[in-house]
């Protein structure tokens, strides 16, 4: 049901098919300069031009320096401004040798204890006209807060807070909303002893962010130019919602069907079959992007005398995952197939994970034989080994 491929910001500038570049190299390790594939990079670039991004640097250590320096230089392309947020003046002249010559002398503002509006006014500049601004934290044990403080005053799109242990859980999970898992995430950062990343999280969010990333300061490179990033991205609210397909997807569709193929969790379709599906199929669209988060068609034409409905290419993406959008998905077509008259629902899939979540959202497993005999028709019979069937009725 998920993915490596990932959705397209609508409706002119698809996400680039990742599939085959990754296939062709070896697993990287962070850090390595070849561990992001061009097409993403380049994406990203794109994706960011114009943003603001605040990053919090608490420790700025060797292992994060070069990453770091190639971050900055990987925004040349773009109009994207960096304020970065260090502990002391000495993490500020390491930044700037590192920069230097290649941006240029960054500018370098030491935060006051209290910003005032003079002083947010005078950051709003320094951000305006210098591309990297490096801000030294009033209090070096408080680098996070004062990184918080500073994406709330210039209302930046983008946070990253840096931590030596990453991102929450091992391995870390992908997304987290704070109106759901506060509490939860509080207990885990606290164990770690910095009870600030939370709030700093949250201040940034209630001034304006989007989302909050939190990583290790190595991983910055590939938690801002990968889709699958290494850390936990945070959000305060929903982060997605239902919308109908529109043409505008439909090669977002057909690329997300075409990589649920190559991974074996969908089976083959043609691109008539596909464009079937997208129209009057829903899709979860990320608030602030429009990226699509997954997919999802209801079948009728074969079944509709019989009061039946079949979930059909149901695939959500690996960058969202955990932001609830299979849920939202099914949910939005169950509703759908209500409004049409229908008695029942089922789904077929070959996959455990995609198995285990039909159950969660309330189907049942039945056997093969009891959904309509016209599904298996032209079936592939080694597909047809492991299928497995659930029913979803509709009726009281």
């Amino acid at each position: 049901m998920s993915s490596s491929i990932h959705g397209a910001p609508e409706p002119v500038r698809p996400r680039p098919s990742v599939h085959a570049e990754r296939e062709q190299r070896a697993t990287p390790r962070a850090g390595q300069p070849g561990a992001i594939p061009d097409s993403e990079r380049a994406f990203f670039v794109q994706e960011f031009r114009g943003v603001t991004i605040v990053l919090s640097l608490p420790v700025l250590d060797d292992d994060a320096l070069e990453p770091l320096s190639r971050t900055v230089r990987g925004f040349d392309e773009g109009d994207t401004r960096l304020v970065l947020v260090v502990a002391d003046q000495g993490d500020a002249a390491r930044l700037q040798a590192r920069l230097h010559p290649a941006l240029g002398e960054a500018a370098v503002l030491t935060a006051p204890t209290v910003w005032s509006e003079d002083a947010l006014a005078g950051l709003w500049i320094t951000a305006t006209d210098a591309r990297v601004v490096v801000v030294v934290a009033a209090d070096p044990r408080a680098v996070a807060a004062s990184a918080g403080f500073v994406a709330a005053g210039l209302g930046a799109s983008k946070v990253v807070l840096t931590d030596p242990d990453g991102g929450w859980g091992d391995p870390p999970r992908s997304f987290v909303d704070l109106e759901l898992h506060r509490d939860a995430l509080d207990s885990a950062l606290r164990e770690r002893g910095d009870g600030s990343l939370l709030h700093a999280a949250e201040t940034a969010l209630r001034g304006g962010a989007f989302s909050v990333n939190l990583c290790r300061a190595q991983d910055i490179e590939l938690e801002l130019f990968t889709f699958d990033g290494t850390g936990t991205l945070l959000t305060l609210g929903g982060y997605v919602h239902l919308t109908e397909l529109r043409v505008d997807d439909l090669p977002a569709v057909e690329r997300l069907v075409a990589q649920g193929v190559a991974d074996g969790v969908l089976k083959p379709r043609s691109r008539e079959q596909v464009a079937r599906m997208a129209v009057g199929g829903l899709g979860a669209r990320v608030l602030r992007t429009g990226h699509l988060a997954g997919i999802v068609g209801l079948e009728t034409e074969p079944y509709g005398r019989d009061g039946l409905g079949e979930v059909s290419a149901l695939i959500t993406v690996s960058e969202f995952s955990g932001a609830g959008s299979g849920g939202l998905l099914v949910d939005g077509l169950v509703e759908r197939a209500r409004g049409a008259g229908l008695r029942a629902l089922f789904a077929v899939t070959v996959s455990d994970d995609a198995a285990a979540f039909f159950v969660r959202r309330g189907f049942r497993e039945v056997p093969q034989d009891a959904v309509p005999a016209s599904k298996w028709d032209g079936y592939d019979p080694e597909r047809l080994a492991h299928a497995r069937c659930f029913w979803f009725d509709l009726r009281p």
